[in-house]
């Protein structure tokens, strides 16, 4: 006879917890940062470790191959006899000419074509950078990825604002333009609920920029 209890543990073995952790705060300053490899702060380390206080059992850690997130995912991942599954695909978007420079100094020579991607990410692409929709497209591809390959698991992503937002707009059917309505400060944990039915995966949000960890129940 099946039971209620039976039928919980059938349907919880079908759902994939994902959370998603933004590095901390990066040592070089406020200045615009995809593939520049900078590394955590003292503040910024310590802000990651803070946000993961709390009684959380993890799988799997996965995380972009960037400094600011590596570094901490591993040094995670030993502590706690864990897999890190470092994975490239999860790297913030490249700003090409952008980078390292601060959005200030930016918009005194090319104000029209900042705010143009501020606005319309999807329409403006930064010199000599990735273009938005190959950034979404690999971000969503190992999304799925990880989530059919650790199916029923809890897997912590840490990675950066541009792929959590991502991740957050594709979870809940956004549309592209308003990628920047999502806020992602440093060491904020944002946390889904991946479900696997004859349908496919699908996701919902549990909750968004927390900076002390919940159990996602």
């Amino acid at each position: 006879m099946i039971t209620l209890n039976d039928l919980y543990k059938q349907y919880m073995s079908k759902t994939t917890v994902l959370d998603l952790l933004r590095h901390g705060e990066v040592e070089g300053g406020e200045i615009i940062r995809g593939r520049t490899d900078d590394l955590l702060t003292d503040e910024g380390w310590g802000q990651m470790q803070t946000a993961l206080q709390g009684d959380v059992a993890w799988d799997i850690v996965v995380s972009s191959p960037l400094l600011r997130c590596a570094e901490f995912a591993e040094s995670l991942a030993d502590q706690e006899q864990l897999t890190c599954n470092v994975l490239d695909d999860f790297k913030e978007i490249d700003f090409g000419d952008w980078e390292g420079i601060s959005p200030k100094d930016l918009l005194k020579n090319n104000d029209d074509v900042l705010k143009g991607w501020w606005t319309s990410p999807t329409q403006q692409t930064p010199p000599e950078g990735e273009d938005f929709h190959d950034f979404r497209a690999r971000v969503l591809k190992s999304l799925k990825v990880i989530t059919e390959e650790y199916k029923g698991k809890r897997i912590l992503l840490v990675t950066h604002a541009g792929v959590i937002r991502v991740i957050l707009m594709y979870i809940l059917g956004m549309q592209e333009e308003n990628l920047f309505r999502l806020n992602v400060d440093y060491a904020s944990i944002s946390t889904i609920r991946m479900y696997h039915d004859e349908s496919g995966a699908w996701g919902t949000l549990i909750s968004h920029g927390c900076h002390t960890h919940n159990n996602g129940s």
